[in-house]
This record gives structure tokens, C-alpha cells and sequence, in this order.
């Protein structure tokens, strides 16, 4: 591709980006206002959203190029933005947003494995799924309310993304989402923010330790 084809295919996908983040935004919107009215005493502001996911569209097709791993990878980022607004306001992570997540990127990546040649990939993302699955299990079963269901169903949904590009990307991945979310809640405690018994949502952090290890590593 030229460079000025490039440069044009990079805004596209920056547009395209900004508007599927407004999309499912506003589906968050009505997701959280479904499950506490309350928790959304005012409409979400979707300009910084919308600009996120424009920078995180033209990331997207820099890292991948129009593949079908742009588009899993696109729908993992979707899913992501979606769920950190919802558990922000609301503490909660619906299934079926992870779930379709899963569902739809999956068998994409697994093609894209077979184009490449590289089977591989499909057994480390199949591992990833299950091994993360099960530690998740175990420390929501020992954290005492720590770590969630939503957790529990998000973390492997995200492995297994990040295992299609290497075990380490699921290394790097959930490792920085549990350093930030550690970071972010000791930053709070310090600064009597919240306390040792105040909820704070494990799922974004998770989401952008998963986009960080995606695009960025």
C-alpha cells in the first residue's frame, strides 16, 4: 500500500473506531440505566469516547492492517470500552457483552491462524481460555468479593485474545491489569479515597491491560 493510501486507510479506520465507540457507548448507556437508574445521574459524555476509540481504531489497523485479526482484535476493543463503563458505574459485568465477544472473534482468529499457517495459535488460545479461567475461579473463591463473576468470565475471554498473539502477551496482559488496578486502589486507600471495604472495578483494568498488550507490545 502506498503511503498515501496509508495515511487514508489509518483515518478511515480512526472514524470507523470513533464510531462503533459511540455505538456501544450508548449501549452501555442503557445497559447500566437497565441495571441502576441511579448509577447514571447524567448522560455519559461520548466525545472522549468517541476520540478514544478513534485513536484506538487507527492503532488497531497500524498493528494488524486490514486482516481478519483487525477485526477480532477491533471487536475485542469494542467489548472492552463497553464493559469498563458499565463496571465503573456499575460494578457489573453482563455476560452476553462478554460472551458475544468470544463468540464472534473467536473462530476469525482461528481462521487467520490456518491462513498463517500456524495451528499453534489456536491450542495456546484454547490454553489461555482454561488456565486463566480456572485461577480466576479460584481467586474469586478466596478473595471474599475481590474478584467477581464478571471477572471471571471477562479474564479468559481476554486470554484467549491475547494468547492468538503469544503466552506472553497473556503474561503482559492480565499482569498489568492487576499492577494497575493494585495501584490505582492503593493511590485511593492513601489518600482516603475509599477504604479497605470500598468496591472498585476490577474490569477495566483488566480491559486495558489487554488493549496495552495488544496494541503496544
Amino acid at each position: 500500500m502506498s503511503p498515501a493510501g496509508s495515511e487514508l486507510a489509518t483515518i478511515v479506520s480512526a472514524l470507523v473506531g470513533a464510531v462503533i465507540a459511540m455505538r456501544r457507548s450508548r449501549r452501555a448507556q442503557r445497559t447500566i440505566t437497565k441495571l441502576d437508574a441511579l448509577a447514571l445521574r447524567k448522560p455519559l459524555n461520548k466525545v472522549p469516547v468517541a476520540v478514544l476509540g478513534g485513536l484506538l481504531g487507527a492503532l488497531t489497523f497500524d498493528r494488524f492492517g486490514f486482516s481478519l485479526e483487525m477485526f477480532a482484535y477491533g471487536l475485542m476493543i469494542a467489548m472492552c470500552i463497553e464493559q469498563s463503563i458499565i463496571d465503573y458505574k456499575t460494578h457489573r459485568l453482563p455476560r452476553g457483552v462478554t460472551f458475544r465477544a468470544a463468540i464472534v472473534g473467536g473462530p476469525p482468529l482461528a481462521l487467520a491462524a490456518i491462513n498463517h499457517d500456524d495451528n499453534g495459535r489456536i491450542g495456546v488460545m484454547f490454553a489461555s481460555f482454561i488456565i486463566t479461567l480456572v485461577l480466576f475461579a479460584l481467586l474469586a473463591a478466596s478473595s471474599r468479593g475481590g474478584i467477581g463473576g464478571g471477572d471471571v468470565r471477562l479474564a479468559p475471554v481476554l486470554a484467549m485474545f491475547l494468547g492468538w498473539l503469544g503466552a506472553s502477551h497473556v503474561y503482559i496482559g492480565l499482569g498489568s491489569g492487576f499492577i494497575l488496578g493494585g495501584v490505582v486502589a492503593a493511590g485511593m486507600l492513601i489518600t482516603r479515597r475509599a477504604s479497605t471495604s470500598t468496591r472498585i472495578a476490577f474490569g477495566p483494568f483488566l480491559c486495558i491491560g489487554a488493549v496495552i498488550a495488544t496494541l503496544l507490545v
